[in-house]
């Protein structure tokens, strides 16, 4: 794994971004099929929904690991290059912060595409509607949820990829980010790639007044600003993952299974 990050930590700017709007877009499509699917599922019970939309949003994640993609969560186990030393911290500062932008533009833009083609009138609006909701739902929450929720999400999804990472036949890697991902879904933790769609969706989506009547939030509709997308959720969010990367999975490890004990 450490040797597989460096190698990962030497690709190209125009390699990464590539690869970064890449995987911003497949979460962005995990994340449209997950709301499709489970904005009018209200006879299951909030529980199964949240299963149901983990099981979905996993797709955009499979994409990305087994068609090749980068995603800012999983380059939080560059930390593990780093303690090993095959890494410098500028290197992995650049591919995080490279990565990082890349899939805000990524995930933003299949979400504009996604805007353009109507759908958010589907089913009366109410797939818009759910796609506001969730959006005010989440910048509503305080930094330190979203920090703390981002820390257990990526603990989770970074356990996905390191058996991803075991795994030698395609149908075991992709069981391994479905295990990992949709238990965060599922516990309703924050994904700051996720919500690099999530937030402009419903930010899009609010400007559509059929939509806007559907979601029936009235003033809670006016927190749904950039402002509070990017401090309030986005950095929260992201600074959360890369911590429960990092420290969870990736030190833990090096730690166990990497460290060179004192002779």
């Amino acid at each position: 794994m450490a040797q597989a990050n460096e190698t990962r930590a030497n690709n190209t700017i125009s390699k990464l971004i590539i690869l970064g709007l890449l995987g911003g877009a497949f979460t962005g499509m995990g994340a449209e099929a997950a709301t499709m699917i489970c904005h009018d599922f209200t006879f299951l019970g909030a529980g199964l929904q949240q299963f149901a939309k983990g099981s979905l949003f996993s797709i955009g994640v499979i994409f990305a690991v087994i068609c090749g993609g980068e995603l800012f969560t999983g380059d939080a186990l560059l930390w593990l290059a780093f303690m090993d030393e095959r890494v410098n911290w500028k290197k992995m500062l650049k591919v995080l912060t490279v990565v990082l932008l890349a899939n805000v533009a990524g995930a933003t833009a299949y979400a504009w595409l996604y805007y353009q083609s109507g759908l958010f009138l589907f089913n009366n609006a109410e797939l818009g509607a759910e796609a506001v909701r969730t959006a005010v739902t989440k910048v509503n929450l305080t930094w330190w949820q979203v920090f703390v929720r981002g820390i257990l999400c990526n603990w989770l999804i970074c356990l996905g990829v390191w058996m991803a990472f075991a795994s030698k036949e395609v149908i075991s890697k992709i069981a391994s980010l479905y295990i990992g991902v949709m238990v965060f879904v599922m516990s309703a933790f924050e994904n700051s790639v996720a919500n690099f769609y999530y937030l402009p969706a419903g930010w899009f989506a609010k400007h559509i007044p059929a939509v806007v009547e559907a979601a029936n939030l009235g003033a809670k509709l006016d927190t749904l600003t950039w402002s509070n997308i990017i401090t309030r959720n986005w950095i929260p969010s992201a600074l959360g993952n890369f911590v429960g990367g990092a420290l969870f999975v990736a030190t833990a490890y090096w730690f166990v299974y990497v460290r060179q004990a004192p002779a």
